[in-house]
């Protein structure tokens, strides 16, 4: 799926120590055009040093690295400077996550919905009703897509998957998001959906491996983050509306 509409794209990872796989994944990303995969190195391990240093070493694969662990939404916003301070004419970039669980093939589909919709945010929609789904991921986006539809009248079918598509003309105002942690995704969602920004939905691959073990998202301290700006979002909606 590489051509024309992926070599405007860049591939952002965030990264805490990731599996060594994820330099072949960036291979794989790499040959099927995309213009450039940016790499945030947040805080990882010394021990994963040589998995940096060997994405260092490929063409059109920039590593940035952030000396603590700073989280996935700071080290978004870190990618998303880079971008906007780069004069290369990308439509936009997408997001992706390090643990291998987003498929190629899907994040070229995510890309290529970015020449189709030039100003809305793409979601790729993992099925929560397959039966390999760890509870964990099956209740918490089924809770916040509730929230959202009920909140909001949104129907989202995936309120966190990490594979999202952005243009490039949305980049400065997610920068300027709060939101450290993953929380900061969705910060993300609710804003969009205040500034009426199109939600375009994508179908994409439900891969878990190993019961998601790698994840480094916390059930509870990160749900309640999350449950915690749904209901601010509400908040600020219904004071703005007065």
């Amino acid at each position: 799926m590489g051509g024309e509409r992926m070599l405007r794209c860049a591939v952002i990872i965030p990264a805490l120590n990731p599996p060594e796989s994820l330099v072949e994944y960036v291979r794989t990303l790499l040959a099927r055009g995309v213009a450039r995969v940016i790499v945030v190195n947040d805080g990882s391990d010394a021990a994963k040093a040589e998995v940096f240093r060997r994405l260092g070493t490929l063409d059109r694969c920039t590593v940035l690295t952030h000396p603590v662990n700073r989280g996935k939404g700071r080290a978004l916003k870190t990618a998303f400077a880079y971008v906007l301070g780069d004069a290369a004419d990308w439509a936009g970039v997408v997001t992706a996550d390090a643990d291998g669980q987003h498929d190629p093939d899907d994040v070229c589909q995510v890309a290529s919905a970015l020449s189709q919709w030039e100003d809305a945010l793409i979601l790729g929609v993992r099925d929560f009703r397959q039966s390999h789904v760890p509870w964990r991921s099956r209740f918490g986006n089924r809770l916040t897509s509730w929230l959202i539809r009920w909140l909001f009248g949104t129907e989202i079918d995936d309120t966190q998957t990490g594979l999202r598509g952005i243009p490039k003309q949305h980049l400065q105002w997610m920068s300027e998001l709060k939101g450290e942690r993953f929380e900061y995704e969705m910060n993300m969602l609710l804003s969009a959906i205040r500034k009426r920004i199109p939600i375009r939905q994508v179908r994409i691959r439900t891969l878990y491996f190993q019961r998601n073990v790698g994840s480094h998202y916390r059930s509870v301290a990160d749900s309640l983050r999350i449950f915690a700006r749904i209901v601010s979002g509400l908040v600020t909606s219904l004071i703005r509306s007065d």
